[in-house]
């Protein structure tokens, strides 16, 4: 075989071993997390919850998180979070009957696909 050919084959091996060991680790650290990042579905992730958030500025926002029991404002810019007050039990009362979002507002992904590129059926 010429030279060419081998180099082309050892490339693509060389990249078929690379996306193996990826998808590996991504498998590793999906089961077993990231050290001082809680995993999807710990008790960790599950106590917070994201209420509601308003875009105050180009790059700065309000947003009410739920902390366990306690209901939070923060203020949120690209350099720091700042809680700007705790709200007391009445006020949090209205905002934790509610259920959280269970994902984020909007159409899927996939749904804005076929939306725009419908197949046609012959």
């Amino acid at each position: 075989m010429p030279q060419g050919v081998l180099s082309l084959l050892g490339m693509l091996l060389v990249v078929g071993i690379v996306l193996v060991l990826a998808y590996l680790c991504t498998r590793l650290i999906a089961r077993q997390g990231l050290p001082g990042i809680p995993k999807v579905g710990s008790g960790a992730a599950e106590n917070m919850a994201l209420l509601w958030q308003h875009g105050v500025g180009k790059e700065e926002r309000l947003v009410l998180v739920r902390v366990h029991s306690r209901c939070l404002l923060l203020g949120v810019t690209p350099h720091q979070i700042q809680v700007l007050t705790e709200l007391s039990e009445e006020e949090a009362k209205v905002w934790l009957q509610k259920d959280p979002p269970a994902g984020p507002a909007g159409p899927s992904f996939s749904q804005v696909l076929r939306d725009n590129f419908p197949i046609k059926k012959k």
